[in-house]
């Protein structure tokens, strides 16, 4: 069934991304996107939230990180309504001692936000407001493309990988985060160019539905 799912769902002249570069495929993807209406935007963001609100995951996650969106991205932060009084919701930001990592900091009313390097929305960062990566519970991601095996195409930067890389050390049995990208169907792609460094994820949810790709329990 999930590769079923994932054949055929970005809108190009091939039938798998391993015939595109990185870079081809990002440019293919964000144009798509872009194109979206914001009207279909949201409604196709709204459906990937009912694939994951429901779900005990994100039901009995306290800390969870979510992410502001960007040119087209979907949007997830209509989770942010759906939250219980016991979870707190965490949005990454830019490390102010660089490294190319990413710290989660708190997003409530009293929030003061800047705009970061790229020109992107983020909380002021502050330790006392701060979560470290390895004590969120779950973790919202954004994405370019995601295959059938759950390997994320991100815009390049890395900062996803380094930040979680912790978890690709088995040895440390890093069930947390459980890391959970968020997407358009369109997006999903039948396999994507593997590299040591990635971190792959544990679940997707888009439009069409929610996958997990690790059998992990969490």
């Amino acid at each position: 069934m999930l590769a079923s799912y994932f054949s055929g769902k970005i809108k190009m002249p091939t039938t798998s991304a391993l015939t595109l570069t990185n870079q081809q495929l990002r440019l293919a993807i964000r144009k798509q996107r872009a194109a979206l209406p914001p009207h279909e935007q949201q409604h196709l963001s709204h459906k990937a939230t009912r694939h994951l609100s429901g779900r005990a995951l994100f039901r009995n996650a306290r800390y969870i990180a979510l992410y502001l969106p960007v040119k087209g991205e979907a949007d997830p932060t209509f989770l942010r309504k759906l939250t219980h009084p016991r979870q707190q919701i965490y949005l990454p930001v830019l490390s102010p001692f660089g490294g190319a990592r990413l710290w989660f900091v708190l997003w409530n009313e009293h929030t003061r936000f800047r705009l970061n390097r790229f020109q992107i929305p983020e909380p002021l960062p502050h330790w006392r407001y701060s979560r470290p990566a390895r004590w969120i519970d779950l973790v919202i991601t954004p994405l370019v493309a995601v295959d059938k095996h759950g390997s994320r195409l991100g815009m390049g930067g890395g900062f996803y990988d380094r930040t979680f890389s912790f978890k690709r050390i088995p040895a440390n049995n890093s069930r947390r985060p459980y890391l959970c990208g968020f997407a358009y169907a369109f997006q999903q792609v039948e396999s994507l160019p593997q590299q040591p460094w990635d971190v792959p994820l544990d679940a997707v949810t888009s439009d069409c539905g929610f996958f997990q790709f690790n059998t992990r329990l969490y």
